[in-house]
């Protein structure tokens, strides 16, 4: 479980009198728990963390860039701890890392302004859906992480389906009842489908500015409905097309990865030691107008924020 594009994190390396908030890149596999988001009942990733740094630190609580459902996983979900530190940054990772579940792992920390919102300054997310294609159940390795999925698709059905999603929409038909979003517009930057593992697996990529509730499930299973044999793009291009029509197909949870998060702030750097790309800003005059990989290349993050529980 691997972030092939990492968001950059704001901050720096070191606490100062304007920097005393911790802030943490975390992946995790979301199998065995409710969600991100703190439950009246279960397991969840915010009270696992918010348990053990309370337990080495002091009473804090934890705030997160993005709200993933239940069964999904991260591997470059960032959130801040909104409690006292009393280890350095650069041995926080080993030494909470001890402590948490083999399911969490904290891979970067970096300090930010007290009061600093990853939610709210966060600026587009990457997703990953995986599909398992192979013969046979997937590898010890996948089997937590994909959907297996046998039956006859249709690549060039999907990699079209994946094209309609681009540009900006109104993405009402294309996500679960719950939602709190003030707005069902989003702008997607990225969407396509890749081949891993030899053709064992399947992959689509999202990247986009915010996401409603379940909101990438449902596009991928509007896109495995109509990439099945006898399937077609109508449905997709309907919901796309008219707020009102409501797309049911709902692909599950254990396929969908967050893999980074992209933030509106200058002059950053990629975590020391976090094992994740670095990302470049580019634009000038203080103003954010393009994230990309440090290669030049992959998707392009607007400044617009909206919140997520995808």
């Amino acid at each position: 479980m691997s972030a092939h594009i990492a968001a950059p994190l704001p901050g720096a390396a070191f606490p100062s009198e304007s920097y005393s908030q911790l802030c943490l890149v975390i992946r995790y596999d979301g199998t065995d728990y409710h969600g991100f988001q703190k439950q009246a009942q279960g397991r969840t990733i915010q009270g696992e963390l918010e348990s053990h740094l309370t337990r080495l630190f002091g009473a804090g609580t934890i705030l997160g860039a993005s709200r993933t459902d239940v069964g999904v996983h991260a591997a470059g979900q960032v959130v801040v701890w909104r409690g006292p530190v009393l280890v350095p940054a650069e041995r926080l990772v080993e030494v909470v890392n001890r402590r948490l579940p083999s399911s969490i792992q904290i891979i970067g920390a970096r300090w930010v302004p007290v009061g600093w919102d990853p939610r709210r300054s966060s600026t587009c997310k990457q997703y990953s859906y995986r599909i398992w294609r192979g013969e046979g159940p997937a590898d010890l390795a996948w089997h937590r992480f994909v959907h297996r999925y046998s039956g006859p698709l249709s690549w060039s059905l999907l990699q079209a389906g994946a094209q309609l999603f681009g540009g900006a929409h109104d993405f009402r038909p294309f996500r679960t009842e719950g939602s709190t979003a003030r707005t069902t517009m989003r702008t997607i930057l990225m969407s396509r489908w890749t081949i891993e593992d030899n053709g064992r697996i399947w992959r689509y990529q999202v990247v986009g500015d915010g996401f409603l509730y379940r909101m990438v499930r449902h596009m991928v299973g509007s896109m495995l409905a109509a990439a099945a044999p006898a399937g077609s793009l109508a449905l997709i291009r309907r919901g796309l097309a008219d707020a009102r029509v409501k797309v049911t197909p709902l692909a599950p949870s254990r396929g969908l990865m967050l893999d980074a998060i992209g933030f509106e702030q200058e002059g950053v750097r990629d975590v020391s030691g976090s094992g994740i790309g670095a990302w470049r800003q580019s634009g000038g005059g203080g103003r954010l107008k393009t994230i990309r990989h440090a290669d030049g290349s992959g998707p392009v993050c607007g400044r617009q924020h909206t919140a997520d529980s995808s």
